[in-house]
């Protein structure tokens, strides 16, 4: 990226509707990857380990499920989780 450029925000609108374009196995991904994020940021301490490992799974199950989509932006929804 070009750093004299700055970055230009996307409207509410167009990642709405871009969210709504997405097939329901992408999109089900995509809230499954934010909800586990969250999750993972819950897990502090050396008691949850376990915990953040199950998120962690979580987050690489979706990150495959991701990968397959041929994007050239992330698939980052608002309000997923």
């Amino acid at each position: 990226m070009n750093a004299d450029l700055a970055p230009v925000p996307v409207p509410d609108a167009v990642t709405a509707l871009k969210a709504r374009r997405l097939p329901p196995h992408v999109a089900d991904a995509v809230r499954a990857q934010a909800a586990a994020v969250y999750a993972y940021r819950l897990a502090r301490g050396p008691l949850y380990a376990e915990a953040r490992a199950v998120q962690l799974s979580r987050i690489a199950r979706a990150n495959k499920t991701l990968a397959t989509v041929p994007s050239r932006q992330s698939l980052v929804v608002r309000g997923a989780a």
